[in-house]
């Protein structure tokens, strides 16, 4: 079983490696970052982050790509998203990500890559299985 998330992040905002890694120093979440992806307007990236907690990799499978370029999650998400009053959906111009974790380990991981991006890309997140989403305040 596999518990999915979704973040997306203004496109001109989203972050490389690096800045992800500066951001998570500076909140003093215990991850670090050895991979992530880079987003490519012209496709749906595949590679997921990789990130290190408690020692152990972690990594976080997941799709990167406008978020156009993903019309069905994004319709599918955003229909959840109204039902539930939020006052935030995602735009057709945001870089979106949604990560697929399996394991408790991978689950932190995920948790604090996410709130990186919520609390210092100006991101916007969902977690489908509870309807719960939100910005700083849900990181």
């Amino acid at each position: 079983m596999s518990v999915d998330f979704y973040v997306a992040v203004p496109a001109a905002n989203w972050p490389t490696a690096a800045s992800v890694e500066r951001c998570m120093v500076a909140q003093s979440y215990p991850v670090r970052i050895k991979r992530f992806p880079s987003l490519d307007r012209g496709r749906i990236v595949t590679d997921g982050a990789l990130a290190v907690i408690d020692g152990k990799d972690a990594y976080l499978e997941g799709e990167l790509s406008i978020a156009s370029a993903a019309r069905h999650d994004v319709e599918m998400v955003n229909a959840r998203l109204r039902a539930a009053a939020s006052p935030d959906t995602i735009r057709p111009d945001d870089a979106l990500l949604a990560i697929h974790v399996r394991s408790p380990a991978e689950m932190r991981a995920a948790s604090y890559v996410l709130s990186a991006l919520i609390v210092c890309f100006d991101g916007f997140g969902f977690e489908p299985q509870g309807d719960t989403s939100g910005r700083a305040a849900f990181a």
